[in-house]
Protein backbone atom coordinates (compact mmCIF):
# COMPACT_ATOMS: atom_id res chain seq x y z
CA UNK A 1 0.00 0.00 0.00
CA UNK A 2 1.55 3.32 -1.02
CA UNK A 3 1.76 6.54 0.99
CA UNK A 4 -0.97 8.22 -1.03
CA UNK A 5 -3.44 5.51 -0.05
CA UNK A 6 -2.38 5.85 3.63
CA UNK A 7 -3.01 9.58 3.61
CA UNK A 8 -6.31 9.11 1.76
CA UNK A 9 -7.38 6.55 4.37
CA UNK A 10 -6.37 8.82 7.27
CA UNK A 11 -8.29 11.71 5.69
CA UNK A 12 -11.31 9.50 5.19
CA UNK A 13 -11.18 8.35 8.82
CA UNK A 14 -10.96 11.97 10.00
CA UNK A 15 -14.07 12.71 7.96
CA UNK A 16 -15.71 9.59 9.43
CA UNK A 17 -14.90 10.89 12.93
CA UNK A 18 -16.43 14.26 12.07
CA UNK A 19 -19.53 12.53 10.67
CA UNK A 20 -19.82 10.33 13.76
CA UNK A 21 -19.61 13.41 16.00
CA UNK A 22 -22.24 15.22 13.92
CA UNK A 23 -24.52 12.17 13.96
CA UNK A 24 -24.10 11.87 17.74
CA UNK A 25 -25.08 15.53 18.21
CA UNK A 26 -28.14 15.03 16.00
CA UNK A 27 -29.00 11.96 18.07
CA UNK A 28 -28.61 13.86 21.36
CA UNK A 29 -30.66 16.85 20.22
CA UNK A 30 -33.40 14.56 18.84
CA UNK A 31 -33.61 12.61 22.11
CA UNK A 32 -33.88 15.85 24.07
CA UNK A 33 -36.33 17.40 21.61
CA UNK A 34 -38.70 14.44 21.57
CA UNK A 35 -38.31 13.66 25.30
CA UNK A 36 -37.10 10.09 24.81
CA UNK A 37 -37.43 7.93 27.95
CA UNK A 38 -34.22 7.03 29.77
CA UNK A 39 -34.88 3.29 29.53
CA UNK A 40 -34.97 3.60 25.73
CA UNK A 41 -31.55 5.29 25.44
CA UNK A 42 -29.41 2.10 25.66
CA UNK A 43 -31.27 0.64 22.70
CA UNK A 44 -30.75 3.81 20.66
CA UNK A 45 -27.07 3.84 21.69
CA UNK A 46 -26.65 0.31 20.34
CA UNK A 47 -28.32 1.34 17.06
CA UNK A 48 -26.07 4.42 16.79
CA UNK A 49 -22.83 2.51 17.37
CA UNK A 50 -23.87 -0.29 15.02
CA UNK A 51 -24.61 2.25 12.26
CA UNK A 52 -21.35 4.12 12.92
CA UNK A 53 -19.35 0.87 12.79
CA UNK A 54 -20.96 -0.16 9.51
CA UNK A 55 -20.31 3.32 8.07
CA UNK A 56 -16.61 3.23 9.02
CA UNK A 57 -16.18 -0.34 7.78
CA UNK A 58 -17.78 0.56 4.45
CA UNK A 59 -15.42 3.53 4.11
CA UNK A 60 -12.46 1.25 4.89
CA UNK A 61 -13.57 -1.26 2.26
CA UNK A 62 -13.78 1.50 -0.31
CA UNK A 63 -10.36 3.06 0.43
CA UNK A 64 -7.99 0.33 1.68
CA UNK A 65 -9.89 -2.95 1.14
CA UNK A 66 -11.00 -3.21 4.80
CA UNK A 67 -7.54 -3.29 6.40
CA UNK A 68 -7.69 -2.10 10.01
CA UNK A 69 -4.49 -0.34 11.06
CA UNK A 70 -3.53 1.87 13.98
CA UNK A 71 -3.79 5.04 11.87
CA UNK A 72 -7.46 4.17 11.21
CA UNK A 73 -8.30 4.60 14.89
CA UNK A 74 -6.00 7.62 15.04
CA UNK A 75 -7.86 9.30 12.17
CA UNK A 76 -11.26 8.58 13.76
CA UNK A 77 -10.01 9.93 17.12
CA UNK A 78 -8.69 13.12 15.46
CA UNK A 79 -12.00 13.64 13.66
CA UNK A 80 -14.16 13.08 16.77
CA UNK A 81 -11.89 15.19 19.02
CA UNK A 82 -11.70 18.00 16.50
CA UNK A 83 -15.45 17.97 16.04
CA UNK A 84 -16.33 18.07 19.75
CA UNK A 85 -13.56 20.60 20.49
CA UNK A 86 -14.28 23.03 17.66
CA UNK A 87 -17.61 22.41 15.94
CA UNK A 88 -19.98 20.72 18.40
CA UNK A 89 -21.36 23.79 20.30
CA UNK A 90 -22.17 25.62 17.07
CA UNK A 91 -23.50 22.44 15.47
CA UNK A 92 -25.85 21.77 18.41
CA UNK A 93 -27.32 25.28 18.06
CA UNK A 94 -27.74 24.82 14.31
CA UNK A 95 -29.28 21.36 14.73
CA UNK A 96 -31.70 22.66 17.40
CA UNK A 97 -32.69 25.49 15.09
CA UNK A 98 -33.21 23.07 12.21
CA UNK A 99 -35.43 20.89 14.44
CA UNK A 100 -37.47 23.97 15.40
CA UNK A 101 -37.80 25.00 11.76
CA UNK A 102 -38.78 21.45 10.79
CA UNK A 103 -41.35 21.34 13.59
CA UNK A 104 -42.78 24.69 12.51
CA UNK A 105 -42.99 23.53 8.88
CA UNK A 106 -44.71 20.27 9.91
CA UNK A 107 -47.16 22.20 12.10
CA UNK A 108 -47.89 24.61 9.25
CA UNK A 109 -48.47 21.71 6.82
CA UNK A 110 -50.71 19.99 9.39
CA UNK A 111 -52.78 23.17 9.79
CA UNK A 112 -53.18 23.46 6.02
CA UNK A 113 -54.22 19.79 5.73
CA UNK A 114 -56.60 20.20 8.66
CA UNK A 115 -58.16 23.36 7.19
CA UNK A 116 -58.38 22.11 3.60
CA UNK A 117 -59.26 18.43 4.14
CA UNK A 118 -60.14 17.36 7.68
CA UNK A 119 -62.42 20.24 8.73
CA UNK A 120 -64.58 20.08 5.55
CA UNK A 121 -64.84 16.30 5.81
CA UNK A 122 -65.89 16.54 9.47
CA UNK A 123 -68.41 19.23 8.56
CA UNK A 124 -69.86 17.05 5.78
CA UNK A 125 -70.06 14.05 8.14
CA UNK A 126 -71.84 16.13 10.80
CA UNK A 127 -74.24 17.54 8.20
CA UNK A 128 -75.02 14.05 6.89
CA UNK A 129 -75.58 12.82 10.45
CA UNK A 130 -78.02 15.66 11.13
CA UNK A 131 -79.77 15.00 7.82
CA UNK A 132 -80.03 11.30 8.69
CA UNK A 133 -81.58 12.24 12.06
CA UNK A 134 -84.16 14.46 10.35
CA UNK A 135 -84.97 11.76 7.77
CA UNK A 136 -85.33 9.18 10.55
CA UNK A 137 -87.69 11.41 12.53
CA UNK A 138 -89.79 12.14 9.42
CA UNK A 139 -90.00 8.45 8.45
CA UNK A 140 -90.89 7.43 12.02
CA UNK A 141 -93.64 10.08 12.12
CA UNK A 142 -95.02 8.88 8.76
CA UNK A 143 -95.01 5.26 9.93
CA UNK A 144 -96.86 6.18 13.15
CA UNK A 145 -99.37 8.27 11.23
CA UNK A 146 -100.02 5.48 8.69
CA UNK A 147 -100.21 2.97 11.54
CA UNK A 148 -102.89 5.03 13.26
CA UNK A 149 -104.85 5.32 10.03
CA UNK A 150 -104.71 1.57 9.49
CA UNK A 151 -105.40 0.75 13.14
CA UNK A 152 -108.88 2.27 13.10
CA UNK A 153 -110.46 -0.06 10.49
CA UNK A 154 -108.40 -3.00 11.64
CA UNK A 155 -109.47 -2.35 15.23
CA UNK A 156 -113.11 -2.37 14.23
CA UNK A 157 -112.55 -5.55 12.21
CA UNK A 158 -110.84 -7.20 15.19
CA UNK A 159 -113.65 -6.31 17.56
CA UNK A 160 -116.22 -7.64 15.08
CA UNK A 161 -114.29 -10.96 14.73
CA UNK A 162 -114.00 -11.18 18.53
CA UNK A 163 -117.79 -10.79 18.83
CA UNK A 164 -118.34 -13.47 16.17
CA UNK A 165 -116.16 -15.88 18.14
CA UNK A 166 -118.19 -15.39 21.32
CA UNK A 167 -120.14 -18.69 20.98
CA UNK A 168 -116.91 -20.57 20.34
CA UNK A 169 -115.29 -18.95 23.37
CA UNK A 170 -118.27 -19.90 25.53
CA UNK A 171 -118.14 -23.48 24.29
CA UNK A 172 -114.39 -23.70 25.07
CA UNK A 173 -114.72 -22.13 28.52
CA UNK A 174 -115.11 -25.53 30.34
CA UNK A 175 -111.96 -26.78 28.66
CA UNK A 176 -110.12 -23.66 29.73
CA UNK A 177 -111.41 -23.99 33.31
CA UNK A 178 -110.34 -27.65 33.41
CA UNK A 179 -106.82 -26.78 32.21
CA UNK A 180 -106.55 -24.05 34.85
CA UNK A 181 -107.75 -26.44 37.57
CA UNK A 182 -105.22 -29.12 36.57
CA UNK A 183 -102.47 -26.52 36.53
CA UNK A 184 -103.43 -25.27 40.01
CA UNK A 185 -103.50 -28.85 41.40
CA UNK A 186 -100.10 -29.58 39.91
CA UNK A 187 -98.65 -26.43 41.49
CA UNK A 188 -100.15 -27.34 44.87
CA UNK A 189 -98.64 -30.88 44.74
CA UNK A 190 -95.29 -29.50 43.66
CA UNK A 191 -95.32 -26.99 46.54
CA UNK A 192 -96.05 -29.82 49.04
CA UNK A 193 -93.08 -31.84 47.81
CA UNK A 194 -90.85 -28.79 47.93
CA UNK A 195 -91.67 -28.13 51.58
CA UNK A 196 -90.57 -31.63 52.65
CA UNK A 197 -86.97 -31.85 53.92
Amino acid sequence: MNAQMHFATIGTMILCGLAMGMAFDVYRVACHRFSVRRWMLPGFDVVYWAAATMYVFRALLHHNFGEVRLYVFLGIAIGITGYFGLISPTAIKAISRLFRIGQSICLFIWRIIRTVLIVPILWIVKALARLADVVFVVIAALILWIGKLLAKPLGKLGRWIWQLLLPVRRALRPVRDFVHAVRDKWRAIRDVFKRKP
